[in-house]
């Protein structure tokens, strides 16, 4: 755990800072100088790329977690592996092009009248799409020599100073909104760039072509496993971001910024659960190479009681303060209160779950979390389809949290009849009896103080609340060396 601890330590690290200037963006900035259709635009367009790269992706970034360890020999040019990712990825993303030119008249139709700001920019989804791309496929192939700090750097902390950029542009009048469009679209294409750039200065981008004995006798495994994971990959994306689109089909892009907004709220929590899974992906799909099922059983473990603790006091600490963040945005934010707290339950879950898709995704039965994956999107469709037209945003957020819950359930009972693992242990059950009495004590006090005195020591107290007691039961020994080791520094 070694290499998890120190590099997932740093990654949170730049992840934070780049999640404070989020929040600026996202939360101040953007409701405050953007109509809230504009802000379901701007949401709308990343989570509409990020599914678009995954279909042109054709599943090579699942390919470079899964292979590149038999194709790891610098001396060889990784016998042109990286070189058939990227031939892969531009076969891909020519298709994937071509079918949406062909589908933009029944995408305009589906959002012509909810949403005509969507399909106004939809062009701009090509360059995102390619972007998102690029990005992806270095970043996992940086990842699997370590080198995970610069991708986290670009696009946690140099894209969003430069969306702090555009729209300050757009405050101060010196931009219209479709120059705001195009310099917010300039800045989500930027971090690509820097990582072929930065791939190149460090003798990293191999790119010569080599059909080598290893790569004939393999590539027909890789591509199979490819083309699973693209299916896999697309419906789990699908499956977190259905809602958000079908908000802005059924209700209209105004509901879909306050929604999109509430799932950027919970994002921070999410921050060192994709961390260590970017760490860790690399590390898993080696373990399974050497069949190490103990190694895999403790890093299983370790990965959820850590990720169930921050992830909780991270949601304390929203959730304990949302009315005061809520009062620095416009009224009708306030509307998606229940919709944060459904979702950062959700999420919760999906965090406590661990690295349970990493591990069947690398295994020998990834194909069957297709199954699962494909059946919870046709799960999350009915279920927005039914819960939307009742409780309008606050549907669409219960609908998502009762996906992630049966997903992750379905998820983690497949691994443990198949390899007898699994991320939980009973001491846990603490975590989610402290946070909700909490959670109670908390809507019980109102604002002591004003707002700029209230929200720290509501944090130290909800903070202090449930950690102490974490720590004292030992819900997660990796946390406590790691804090001991921490303050013995801090102390001596």
């Amino acid at each position: 755990m070694g290499i998890v601890q120190r590099d997932s330590f740093r990654v949170t690290i730049i992840s934070y800072a780049g999640a404070i200037i989020g929040y600026l963006n996202k939360i101040f900035l953007f409701t405050n100088f953007l109509d809230t259709d504009q802000v379901g635009l701007a949401n709308l367009m990343i989570t509409i790329s990020l599914i678009y790269a995954q279909v042109a992706a054709l599943g090579s970034r699942n390919i470079i977690t899964r292979f590149f360890p038999f194709f790891n020999d610098p001396k060889n040019h990784h016998h042109g592996f990286l070189f058939g990712v990227m031939a892969l990825a531009t076969a891909g993303f020519t298709i994937t092009t071509l079918v949406f030119l062909f589908l933009r008249q029944p995408f305009a139709l589906l959002y012509k009248d909810s949403s005509p700001l969507l399909v106004e920019y939809a062009v701009y989804l090509i360059p995102l799409g390619l972007a998102t791309l690029f990005f992806n496929i270095f970043e996992s192939y940086l990842r699997c020599v370590y080198r995970n700090t610069f991708p986290s750097l670009a696009h946690e902390v140099m894209l969003r100073l430069l969306v702090t950029l555009s729209i300050t542009l757009f405050a101060l009048n010196v931009i219209s909104f479709p120059g705001f469009v195009a310099v917010y679209v300039g800045a989500y294409c930027l971090p690509a760039i820097l990582l072929i750039t930065y791939s190149a200065l460090q003798g990293l981008l191999t790119l010569k072509p080599r059909w080598t004995p290893l790569m004939r006798r393999l590539g027909k495994i890789m591509l199979v496993y490819g083309l699973y994971s693209l299916l896999n990959n697309l419906s789990g994306f699908l499956l977190i971001s259905v809602d958000s689109l079908m908000v802005a089909g059924m209700i209209d892009l105004g509901a879909a910024g306050i929604y999109t907004t509430m799932i950027f709220m919970t994002s921070v929590m999410l921050i060192p659960y994709r961390s260590m899974v970017k760490v860790s992906g690399p590390l898993i799909a080696g373990l399974w190479k050497t069949r190490s099922m103990q190694q895999m059983k403790e890093m299983y473990q370790k990965a959820s009681a850590s990720n169930l603790v921050i992830g909780s006091a991270l949601f304390l600490l929203l959730w304990v303060n949302l009315d005061a963040i809520l009062h620095f945005m416009p009224p009708e934010y306030s509307a998606g209160k229940n919709v944060f707290l459904l979702l950062g339950m959700g999420k919760l879950f999906d965090m406590s779950a661990g690295l349970n898709a990493t591990i069947l995704i690398t295994s020998k039965k990834y194909r069957h979390d297709l199954f699962f994956t494909i059946s919870m999107v046709a799960f999350a469709l009915l279920s927005n389809l039914v819960f939307i037209p009742l409780w309008g945003i606050e549907g669409a957020a219960f609908a998502s949290m009762l996906t992630l819950v049966l997903f992750n359930c379905l998820r983690i009972a497949f691994i443990h009849y198949h390899f007898r693992i699994q991320p939980f242990v009973r001491r846990q059950l603490w975590v989610p009896a402290l946070m909700m009495a909490i959670m109670v004590l908390s809507e019980q006090v109102g604002q002591v103080v004003n707002l700029f005195v209230d929200i720290p020591l509501r944090s130290i107290l909800a903070a202090s609340l449930l950690l102490i007691p974490v720590w004292r039961l030992n819900i997660s020994p990796e946390m406590n060396r790691w804090a001991e080791k921490q303050i013995k520094g801090l102390i001596g």
